[in-house]
């Protein structure tokens, strides 16, 4: 339970049992008692203020909660980092039944993952009965991209900071979990012998050539040429990518042959996880992909400009954060093109000599035995 109050200014005077934004929290002298999280960061968005003293929030730590909704909205990689927190929810509460609302394209990354029970599309219904039937409700909309406190630190210690809970102190719970099936490895390892990379033998270097917004996105050209100088130190290289316009980037050896397996626009998301997993190094900007390789614990270089590392891979291991420091960095602009122009300037300032250097260094750092390649489940 929570404690709220309406500002007269804002609200002027409410009399005995007024819902003013929803019929489950009702006021009375502009005070009202709030049994959910959700409601509570509703009514605080729109002008209302919380009274809860803290002998009340320390007792609603110690709640059972039988029902929990969890609303993990925006970008995959967002929703992603609401994953600790599902997990932890789930060995607080192992009876609880965990519902996960979310976008369509994001709820593939849930699949099978063993701390909730289900994920739902962001439909009016489904708020409306499952919000309605819940324990506890957590919306975590706006904490990596509209939510200034929560903007400045890693977003999975966000969310936590977010409703009041305190982050597990083991680093690899505070990393989303992913579970890829066995068949979809032995999927994609059939995928890449068909064009004649060999798990067991080479070393595969999977690069993601673009973020969500163009200002995060590493220069077209810098890819071209860091992928050249890879397959010229006998790499194999696999591009992937959403964007149909970008998937005319085709690389050349030097006799003339096609050298990189370009799979951009042609994977689902849970195929480009199932590649990502029999990846020896990942390479991308700050995105989807490379949030997905570091929760499959892939070594992974990623590339930052508007955003400082610092800040979103707080937890991750086997990583390195390439960070271009223009004078303007970390702008932390989330939702849009980079005002110096495109390319951005940050993301011009990594060299595709820098990304070269770091590949060799985590592959020497981070082998990965040809068994642990395996599909496994």
């Amino acid at each position: 339970m929570y404690i709220l109050y309406a500002p007269p200014k804002i609200f002027n005077y409410l009399p005995a049992k007024t819902a003013l934004l929803t019929e489950e929290v009702l006021f009375t002298n502009n005070i009202a008692y709030c049994p959910k999280f959700y409601w509570k960061k509703f009514h605080m968005l729109q002008g209302c203020q919380d009274l809860t003293p803290r002998w009340m929030k320390k007792l609603r730590k110690k709640r059972i909660l039988n029902r929990i909704v969890i609303i993990a909205k925006g970008g995959i990689g967002d929703s992603m980092w609401t994953m600790p927190v599902s997990r932890y929810l789930r060995e607080q509460h192992p009876q609880a039944q965990i519902v996960v609302i979310t976008e369509n394209r994001n709820m593939p990354v849930w699949q099978g993952v063993p701390y909730a029970n289900g994920c739902v599309p962001d439909e009016y219904w489904n708020y409306q009965n499952l919000i309605r039937i819940a324990d506890e409700v957590y919306d975590f909309g706006g904490i990596a991209t509209s939510l200034k406190k929560e903007m400045k630190i890693d977003p999975v210690e966000a969310t936590f900071k977010h409703i009041e809970l305190e982050p597990p102190k083991e680093r690899k719970k505070l990393r989303p979990m992913l579970v890829v099936l066995r068949e979809e490895g032995q999927a994609a390892q059939k995928l890449l012998n068909s064009k004649g990379i060999d798990i067991t033998k080479d070393k595969i270097i999977t690069i993601g050539i673009e973020a969500s917004t163009p200002n995060r996105n590493y220069p077209i050209t810098y890819t071209q040429t860091t992928t050249q100088n890879l397959i010229n130190k006998g790499y194999k290289v696999v591009l992937l990518g959403e964007k149909k316009e970008n998937e005319g980037i085709i690389i050349w050896s030097g006799n003339g042959t096609q050298q990189v397996l370009n799979l951009i626009s042609k994977t689902s998301i849970r195929e480009s996880m199932a590649i990502i997993a029999l990846s020896d190094v990942f390479i991308g900007p700050n995105s989807a992909l490379m949030v997905i390789a570091t929760a499959l614990e892939i070594p992974t270089i990623g590339l930052f400009g508007a955003f400082n590392p610092r800040a979103r891979a707080k937890f991750y291991d086997k990583f390195t954060g390439l960070w271009g420091q223009a004078k303007c960095a970390p702008c932390n602009e989330h939702w849009t093109e980079c005002r110096e122009g495109d390319p951005a300037p940050c993301m011009k300032l990594i060299l595709p000599s820098m990304v070269i250097k770091e590949t060799e260094k985590l592959l020497q750092q981070y082998p990965r035995h040809p068994l642990e390649k395996a599909p496994i489940e």
